[in-house]
């Protein structure tokens, strides 16, 4: 009986010892992949070496034409034109292309026909002088202009101011060259005027391209409709005072002021630019643009801060039953 017991014992010991055995042995895993680590992010995109030079040189116009100072802006004022009610730039422009042309023909009469023109060299000689100090003023006008536009115009504006800079060089080289000597006559600086005058036109031409094709310094409000009847716009009851709000008349966004019993309205889009006049500044019945600081009195639309030179559009207002009724002033 003992042996038998005994027997057993060892064999379940055995056996246990087995099992215990067995399990300590490693099972073999399927082998797997190594992952592969996330690629790292692609830095952004560098902007074209066109914007990188235009954002310098706006920081840099804007410094020198007071497009950074508060209002009233004075310089800015100045040198867009508002004072004038409209752009002043190319009013300038006109000066300096007609001398740099005219001189150009004085030029080619006294290379043509040197014994004769001898009156050509002296005309040469003033004009290029009178252009070049009216350049100086075109380009003051053309950097306050540019220093807000953005974008494909502001692309354009950049060569076209490259070129106009290039030709101010060149027409003072010229310029030396003729003072130079006593008459006047000098062939080095008949044709270092000519290069400038082709930097000029082809200026020009881009000039008109930014105007007539971007549609830089045009009035925003010039096409807005106009009602031929009041329009109600909002109740007198909502109409909380010196608080600017955003109606619609004739399809027009207009902007609304109730100042005591006075209501003031005028067109919303900004005319420089096109910026909503409702998101800017009220300051004692003066409305600021929220994009390039044009100031505008609600009273009547007059522009009082550049760079805008002209007026926004003033709708008459009237209270009848309640509601509050608009109409642009003058009709179409």
């Amino acid at each position: 009986m003992s042996s038998s017991s005994s027997s057993s014992s060892s064999s379940s010991s055995s056996s246990s010892s087995s099992s215990s055995s067995s399990s300590d042995v490693p099972v073999p895993t399927p082998a797997t992949e190594t992952a592969t680590p996330p690629a790292p992010p692609a830095p952004p995109p560098q902007p074209p070496f066109t914007d990188r030079l235009s954002d310098v040189l706006q920081k840099g116009a804007k410094a020198v034409t007071g497009g950074n100072g508060k209002a009233p802006r004075r310089l800015k004022t100045l040198l867009s034109g508002t004072w004038l009610g409209h752009p002043l730039h190319p009013v300038i422009t006109d000066v300096p292309v007609a001398a740099w042309l005219i001189a150009a023909v004085f030029d080619v009469l006294w290379l043509a026909v040197p014994s004769a023109a001898v009156w050509a060299p002296r005309g040469a000689q003033t004009l290029v002088g009178i252009g070049l100090v009216a350049a100086l003023g075109a380009f003051l006008t053309g950097i306050a202009d540019w220093s807000d536009t953005y974008g494909a115009e502001r692309t354009v504006g950049l060569y076209h101011g490259l070129l106009n800079s290039s030709a101010i060089i060149l027409y003072a080289v010229s310029t030396y060259l003729r003072f130079q000597q006593s008459t006047g006559q000098s062939t080095p600086a008949a044709i270092v005027g000519f290069v400038g005058l082709g930097a000029v036109i082809v200026a020009a031409y881009l000039g008109g391209d930014m105007v007539f094709a971007k549609g830089t310094a045009v009035n925003h409000t010039a096409w807005e409709a106009a009602g031929e009847d009041f329009e109600a716009v909002l109740p007198v009851a909502e109409a909380a005072e010196n608080t600017l709000y955003r109606v619609t008349t004739a399809g027009v966004p207009v902007i609304l002021l109730r100042v005591d019993a006075q209501y003031y309205a005028i067109a919303a889009t900004c005319g420089h630019a096109g910026g909503p006049l409702d998101e800017g500044t009220l300051t004692n019945g003066v409305v600021q643009c929220p994009w390039h600081g044009s100031r505008f009195r609600l009273r009547d639309g007059r522009a009082l801060t550049g760079p805008a030179t002209m007026g926004q559009p003033r709708y008459d207002v009237r209270v009848r039953d309640g509601m509050i009724e608009v109409k642009r002033h003058g009709g179409h």
